[in-house]
């Protein structure tokens, strides 16, 4: 028998090599290993300093402090297999640092600050040191270092009012060490926050909250903690204002009409409406009055309930359109409106204020 000529060959061949080629697509792609999950509590996640408030002298041996940047995880654990920081003066006319972080005060001033960075893999993690220089060329030694308001208070409120933490440092004779540097921090931000170099405590939420302080002066390095509980706001702001119902009247509201207040807590209730509104507690037992405004402004006197008023419109500064009540008892006061039939609540927690 002849052989199929070599034309019809490579038909069959190439049918043959379609035929694999078919069978491999159906039997889909080979599978590709992703790369391997990486633990994020092993990740870079910050830059932290171990000096972050120093209070150095242009005049040796006062005049140098050692830095080191850290690179750690979100927990905190040192990673040790990172590149070195960089470290960076921003005011060169009274201090330089070098490569290793040392720190060199050439120059009087305050809130000089070094920074540390280090990038990683396009993260980039910083973190500050702030001085403050003197020229003494026999400064002080540091022996004793105090945030408390009063020496021995351990236990301190902060109602809804923000303040600031004065720290006090002074020598072992008890004369006072001014000017120096001084690093706050908050245990718990949600609660309330505080500026890291003048202490300035904002409350952001009824809780507990310990402020930590720490300070290098002259080469002594001391700490302090004190304990705030951060309470209810003491003072509101409550409107009345006009919004159209489902039937379509226009009605006085209360905005807002549920508040959380502090023990001794004043609400001033606001008419910006042209319709007179009154305010009618369905207990006005211990609805008193505001002690505090009420010798200089006649309408904001008076206890329990507040009649039907409405804002004089000659008058620029608002205060005929405003009423005030005290709340020294814990409780929840509702009211309402005979006129509009809205509703409110005044909920006042019971807490230690100052």
């Amino acid at each position: 028998m002849m052989p199929p000529p070599r034309h019809t060959m490579r038909a069959r061949l190439g049918c043959a090599l379609l035929l694999a080629l078919t069978a491999a697509g159906c039997s889909g792609d080979p599978p590709v290993t992703p790369p391997p999950a990486q633990d994020p509590t092993t990740l870079y996640w910050q830059l932290t300093l171990n000096e972050h408030a120093v209070t150095l002298s242009t005049v040796a041996p006062y005049d140098t402090v050692r830095i080191v940047a850290t690179p750690r995880t979100i927990s905190g654990t040192p990673i040790s297999d990172l590149g070195r920081p960089t470290y960076t003066s921003l005011d060169l006319d009274r201090a330089f640092v070098d490569s290793t972080g040392l720190v060199h005060a050439i120059g009087a001033g305050d809130q000089v600050q070094i920074v540390a960075s280090l990038e990683e893999n396009n993260i980039l993690h910083a973190d500050t040191l702030v001085l403050n220089i003197t020229e003494d060329a026999a400064p002080p030694a540091l022996a004793t270092f105090t945030i408390h308001p009063d020496v021995g208070d351990s236990a301190k409120v902060a109602a809804a009012s923000a303040v600031t933490i004065v720290p006090r440092a002074a020598a072992a004779d008890g004369t006072p060490i001014s000017d120096v540097s001084v690093y706050f921090t908050s245990s718990d931000p949600e609660v309330a926050t505080i500026d890291r170099t003048t202490g300035f405590l904002a409350p952001n939420r009824p809780g507990k909250v310990t402020v930590y302080a720490t300070t290098n002066v002259y080469g002594v390095t001391k700490s302090d903690t004190v304990p705030y509980t951060i309470g209810h706001p003491i003072t509101i702001a409550l409107e009345i204002v006009s919004q159209v119902n489902a039937s379509g009247e226009t009605v006085n509201v209360f905005s807002p009409n549920i508040v959380e207040l502090g023990p001794g807590a004043i609400v001033l209730f606001g008419n910006v409406t042209a319709l007179p509104t009154d305010v009618t507690f369905d207990d006005p037992t211990n609805v008193a009055e505001d002690q505090r405004d009420c010798p200089f402004v006649d309408t904001l006197c008076g206890t329990g309930n507040i009649d039907a008023w409405v804002k004089d419109p000659t008058d620029d500064s608002g205060l005929t359109g405003l009423r005030a009540r005290s709340f020294p008892i814990p409780g929840t006061y509702t009211f309402h409106s005979t006129i509009f039939g809205s509703t409110g609540t005044i909920v006042i927690a019971d807490e230690h204020t100052p």
